[in-house]
């Protein structure tokens, strides 16, 4: 072999070596939050077959708790470390639809979201007739009722109104020797950070006409409480904590509550069924929808949607791995195994309710069943937020029961309240 080309050889060995290591970690990563950490299984699975279908990709997904999530993309978003996936619900989108910190759906993404999802779930990811997101899981309530407590008390049916409602819980709710509560006739949500006390209490304004904001023409809105719709709400709560004593303020709340046996009755949505099964297999539970009143039966809906950050250098995997997760295998694994119903329409779910039919009564909705979305003011997150917190306040006056004046001065000030941050952001309307 001659020096040079010896010479020759040498450089291309070393190249090689020096190049090798970079060819050999050539990936491309996309990053996937998500708030519901129960959900974690379903996205796992379907990385791992994306994975395999695309050798020089990884997916990352990380679960936060909700509130943690939101506060994390509000700072991410803006700072443009957000993941590449995000997956938020239509009311935390809607703050950053037409800015610069979502994309909207390329076309081919958007026409594959309108055909493939009722109106109802773009309806909320839509602005200016672009889509910023593709549906993912739906959130509605739906009434859940131990079977054995209601057996028990001779109640043979769920509640078809209000006031049936607050009847069963009084049969049900139990005490001991020295009065005190140990089994809620129903459990309300009384306690808690962000918006959650007051899109549950929503549910009680629903029935009587009622809601938190409701539309004012061009885009506008009011506070919708300050009526007879929000007395009789706000008195189902302060009636059952204080009069009637079905439920109180130092009880352990919500599905916790429920599968445990220490609540008879309660509003929740579906994941209450998966985590029914999970931690008590053996509890025998019914479902019906949430108890109507003069306005007809009604609940609100929340959709999460999957959307992709501007800051994202793989846009078009990101989107592609969105439309991926919503392949029939992980939406019927995600019904299955978690307890959250997925929004694609034309999926079997047939397997899942041969061995979960609970599934199926919580979909079986009345036809004049009503499903209201959340506001599309800017002002919604810090109406709500406020709403809940004096909430929390006055569900602890037992002084308030049955007192129409006092009540109807605190839904005015609240009511007043919600108007003027409404007026803030320039999105009041008589």
């Amino acid at each position: 072999m001659s020096r040079s080309l010896a010479r020759t050889t040498l450089i291309c060995a070393v190249v090689c070596l020096l190049v090798a290591p970079c060819v050999m970690s050539a990936t491309t990563t996309i990053k996937v939050w998500t708030g519901y950490p129960e959900s974690l299984p379903v996205y796992k699975a379907a990385a791992e077959d994306y994975m395999k279908e695309h050798p020089g990709v990884k997916v990352e997904v990380s679960a936060f708790d909700l509130r943690d999530v939101e506060k994390k993309y509000a700072i991410a978003l803006p700072a443009g470390t957000a993941p590449d996936v995000c997956e938020c619900s239509d009311l935390f989108a809607q703050q950053f639809m037409g800015t610069d910190l979502l994309d909207p759906a390329p076309s081919d993404v958007q026409k594959w979201t309108e055909n493939s999802f009722d109106g109802i779930y773009c309806k909320p990811f839509q602005y200016r007739k672009k889509i910023y997101a593709i549906p993912w899981t739906q959130g509605f309530q739906v009434l859940y009722y131990n079977k054995d407590h209601y057996a028990e008390a001779g109640i043979t049916a769920p509640p078809k109104n209000l006031d049936e409602l607050m009847s069963h819980a009084r049969k049900l709710a139990k005490y001991d020797a020295a009065g005190n509560l140990v089994r809620s006739g129903i459990s309300l949500r009384v306690s808690g950070g962000g918006m959650g006390v007051a899109q549950k209490f929503e549910i009680f304004l629903f029935a009587n006409g009622g809601s938190v904001l409701e539309p004012a023409g061009d885009g506008k809105w009011k506070a919708n409480f300050n009526n007879e719709a929000g007395y009789q709400a706000l008195n189902f709560y302060l009636q059952a904590l204080h009069k009637y004593r079905v439920d109180s303020i130092n009880m352990k709340h919500d599905s916790e509550a429920f599968v445990l046996g220490l609540a008879s009755q309660l509003n929740r949505e579906t994941f209450v069924i998966g985590e029914s099964r999970n931690r008590a297999p053996k509890m025998q539970y019914g479902i019906a929808q949430v108890v109507g009143g003069s306005a007809g039966h009604v609940t609100n809906l929340v959709t999460e949607g999957l959307t992709v950050a501007s800051s994202s250098k793989n846009k078009e995997l990101a989107w592609d791995f969105a439309m991926f997760l919503n392949r029939d295998k992980y939406l019927v694994q995600m019904m299955r195994d978690v307890g959250w119903i997925c929004t694609r329409s034309g999926v079997d779910y047939s397997e899942v309710y041969k061995v979960e039919p609970h599934f199926e009564q919580a979909i079986a909705r009345p036809k004049n069943m009503r499903l209201v979305q959340s506001p599309t003011a800017a002002s919604f997150t810090e109406v709500y937020t406020k709403f809940s917190s004096r909430l929390v306040d006055v569900f602890t006056d037992a002084t308030m029961v049955d007192n129409r004046t006092r009540i109807s001065r605190f839904l005015q000030d609240c009511a007043d309240e919600a108007n003027e941050i409404l007026k803030s952001n320039g999105e009041y309307g008589q």
